[in-house]
């Protein structure tokens, strides 16, 4: 069944009161209507929405029932359909069985035999890896210590049993080991020989500079010697010369210290005797201004009645008291 068909079918279920063209009519009865300018085009336009609505929904209501009437035959079909395939179904799933288990039987004896074949090959290479790995120890080690490398590397049997079609592949890596040990053998004997050559040459060195070394730190210590001599001898006429001065300075310091211990004496006397004018000079304005200072200890009070103001009253006689204390104190120091 095409497109085509079904869109005839769906225009057929659809049974409406309305022609196509009668409904391409109404569409275009109203198009001169573009705006609302007084009260006759608000109610033509509201008569031809009215109108418009009417129709919608009686196609509305069309396409509801024919939707309905199709969803019935959909679920129709549906319920054949599962009928019709519950009489094959476990039969066909029967056989998907049987023969999904020989197809999982097939790929597991697939992976096996692939794992088993990996594993031999691995187990060979790891050989050849050996094999390979016995030249790669000849940096840091001696000739002896390679000689030993070498020989187990010789030692190494290669059949066609153990290699299979990796035979000349081990065969290739045993060759290239024993030429690189070799190699490597004479090449460390001949370093061996350069450096202990080089030992021999750097230890007859090191004798000789230690005979220069001894000859050197001897000059030095007799140096050393006259120098100490030397520096006791300038040090005991420096040590002569520092107690000399040491003695005129203390002899100075005694001097001047008497001169200034005399000066300071008749300096102070000079002080006492000025303090002393100058109290005199100051006896009788310094008397005035205490007799002054007593009379704030005795003024009179007034009569009061509150005792919040009395209180008041008699703190500030109390400071009063206080402040004629101090202040005839500072006087009679002054």
């Amino acid at each position: 069944m095409n497109d085509l068909s079904i869109v005839d079918r769906a225009k057929a279920a659809l049974s409406i009161d309305h022609t196509e063209k009668e409904l391409s009519d109404l569409a275009k009865k109203f198009a001169d209507i573009e705006r609302i300018v007084n009260e006759d085009d608000y109610s033509l336009v509201k008569g031809a929405c009215r109108e418009f609505q009417k129709v919608r929904v009686s196609i509305e209501k069309a396409g509801k029932s024919a939707r309905d009437d199709a969803n019935k035959f959909a679920k129709a079909v549906i319920e054949e359909q599962k009928r019709l395939l519950g009489i094959i179904a476990p039969e066909e799933n029967r056989l998907k069985a049987i023969r999904k288990e020989v197809d999982d039987r097939a790929v597991r004896e697939a992976a096996e035999k692939l794992k088993a074949e990996e594993e031999r090959v691995g187990r060979i290479q790891e050989r050849i890896l050996h094999i390979r790995s016995r030249a790669d120890f000849s940096f840091g080690l001696s000739s002896k210590e390679l000689a030993n490398y070498l020989d187990q590397l010789e030692n190494i049997q290669i059949t066609d049993g153990d290699y299979q079609e990796f035979f000349d592949e081990a065969v290739i890596a045993k060759n290239a080991g024993i030429k690189k040990l070799s190699s490597a053998i004479e090449e460390k004997k001949e370093l061996e020989k350069l450096k202990a050559e080089r030992e021999e040459q750097e230890r007859k060195q090191a004798e000789q500079q230690a005979i220069l070394d001894a000859q050197k730190r001897e000059l030095e210590e007799e140096k050393a010697k006259l120098e100490r001599a030397k520096k006791e001898e300038e040090e005991k006429r420096l040590a002569a010369e520092r107690a000399e001065a040491k003695k005129v300075k203390e002899e100075k310091d005694r001097l001047e210290a008497e001169a200034k211990a005399r000066d300071e004496a008749e300096r102070m006397k000079a002080e006492q005797e000025a303090d002393a004018a100058r109290q005199e000079a100051l006896r009788p304005e310094k008397e005035k201004l205490i007799d002054w200072i007593k009379k704030l200890r005795f003024i009179d009070v007034v009569n009061l009645k509150d005792e919040s103001l009395l209180d008041i009253q008699q703190e500030i006689m109390s400071k009063l008291n206080e402040i004629s204390i101090e202040y005839v104190d500072r006087v009679e120091k002054y």
